[in-house]
Formats: C-alpha cells, sequence, structure tokens
C-alpha cells in the first residue's frame, strides 16, 4: 500500500484521500457543532468559524460566540487567528446554521441552541469589516429550532435580468416557548425584502419530521436526505431516505 500524501500535495487524477494539515497560530478550542464557512475570492482563501460547546482554555465546558479565522494560502499549514470583532455578537451556541449570502463576504446565521434555550434570531457577519450586525426581518420567522439546515437557491434569472435569491429553512428540533419537537416546516427568507414566508401549501408526501438532516441545491431543487426523528417499534428514529423538494412545483418527491 503506498503511503499517504503529504499535506497539502496534489491527488492523483480520480483519487481522493486525507491528510492532515498542520495548522498553527490561535487554534480554536475542542469543540462540536460549531460552523465554517469557507469564503474565496479569487484571491484569497479563508474559513470563518463561529461558536459551537465545547470545553474552554481554563477546562471549562460552555457554548461560545468566538469567530476564528483560517488563512488557507497554505493549505499544507494554515494559520489561525481570533481577530477582535466590532458590533453585536450573537448569543453563545451551537447546533446553528451559516449561510454563504450572495456577496461572497457576509455570512447569514440563524437558530441554534445553548442551556436549554433555542434561538430564533437572525445575524449578518461582514468578513471584510469583521462586524456583526443583528438583521431586522419582516414577516413571521421560523419557530426557534436547531439540527436545521439552511439553503441558499439562485434561482434562474427572469426576461428582466432579475433572479430571486432565498435561504430556505427545513425541519430541525425545537418549538415556541417550551414546547419541543422534531420539525418538517419549510421557511424561505427572500434576500431581496429580507422577509419570512412559511411554505405550507406543498403538494406530495413530506418527510417525517427530523433533524441532523442534510439538505443539497441542484438548481431548484432541494435534494434531503437522512437525520433522526421519533422512534417507533418498528422504527429506530434514523433516517436513511432521500426526499427532493421542487421549489418551482411547489412538491415533494421520492426519486
Amino acid at each position: 500500500m503506498p503511503p499517504p500524501p503529504r499535506p497539502g500535495a496534489p491527488s492523483r487524477s480520480g483519487e481522493v484521500s486525507w491528510s492532515c494539515a498542520n495548522a498553527t497560530g490561535a487554534v480554536p478550542s475542542a469543540r462540536s457543532g460549531h460552523s465554517l464557512t469557507i469564503i474565496n475570492d479569487g484571491r484569497t482563501s479563508k474559513g470563518y468559524m463561529f461558536g459551537g460547546c465545547g470545553v474552554t482554555p481554563e477546562n471549562r465546558g460552555g457554548c461560545f460566540n468566538d469567530v476564528y479565522v483560517l488563512d488557507l494560502e497554505n493549505v499544507a499549514a494554515p494559520e489561525w487567528t481570533l481577530p477582535a470583532a466590532a458590533g453585536d455578537a450573537p448569543r453563545p451556541r451551537w447546533r446553528h446554521t451559516a449561510t454563504l449570502l450572495p456577496d461572497n463576504c457576509s455570512i447569514f446565521f440563524f437558530g441554534g441552541q445553548a442551556s436549554g434555550r433555542r434561538y430564533n434570531d437572525t445575524h449578518v457577519f461582514n468578513t471584510e469589516r469583521l462586524e456583526w450586525m443583528k438583521r431586522a426581518v419582516a414577516g413571521a420567522p421560523p419557530a426557534p429550532r436547531s439540527h436545521h439546515t439552511a439553503t441558499l437557491v439562485e434561482f434562474d434569472e427572469e426576461d428582466d435580468g432579475w433572479a430571486e435569491k432565498k435561504i430556505f429553512i427545513i425541519g430541525g428540533y425545537g418549538g415556541v416557548g417550551s414546547s419541543r419537537d422534531f420539525l418538517m416546516d419549510v421557511h424561505a427568507l427572500d434576500l431581496d425584502t429580507w422577509a419570512w414566508t412559511r411554505i405550507d401549501r406543498i403538494k406530495g408526501t413530506p418527510p417525517r419530521a427530523r433533524a441532523d438532516h442534510t439538505v443539497c441545491v441542484a438548481g431548484s431543487q432541494l435534494i434531503l436526505m437522512g437525520g433522526r426523528g421519533h422512534p417507533t417499534k418498528s422504527h429506530d428514529g434514523s433516517f436513511d431516505d432521500t426526499h427532493v423538494l421542487d421549489l418551482q412545483a411547489q412538491e415533494w418527491l421520492r426519486p
């Protein structure tokens, strides 16, 4: 068996392999449930890590609201920094979502949880100014939740050259007040008006309520796979099914 490639070494055609990069700098403390968003502007490539729950440098458990930046200019030896961010940062949390906005320099954060509380607030972090902004939105936001998905969809341009851009929130675990349950609702945030809309009239058979699923975008379709929900006598609550949400037809499909 050939030895593994050195960190940063190019792979042979058709080959996928793991290597461990020797990260330097202000390395984040151990954590999970955080987000990592990569931004490549053609000149530099950086990763922005936010939040999570884990162990502090003082060896105490808790959630975080810090932003670490990973410089990927040297892939074999990326460097972490902990910049001073301006503005009002979100409360510490984990199991939130982070979505890169179409301007390719702002990250949209939604939801998450910490200390038994779940959130449905919206925050935007500008990576060029290193500044937080709590974004005002219209409409009724999704119920507080975590373990959900948030997916940006950029629709095809219309004849007038205008194209809709929306973020779709699907499922998760949460609820209003002290209620807690698995969810399978669909909400859209219009990035032109910054208004929430709950999409109720969806044809077809929806997936069972769940959290910790994945959603990928393919054109105007969202592909949902897996997750976990309520166990039953005949089902342990872990899903291996695949569903497609056709956003143009507003219909759930099974491939």
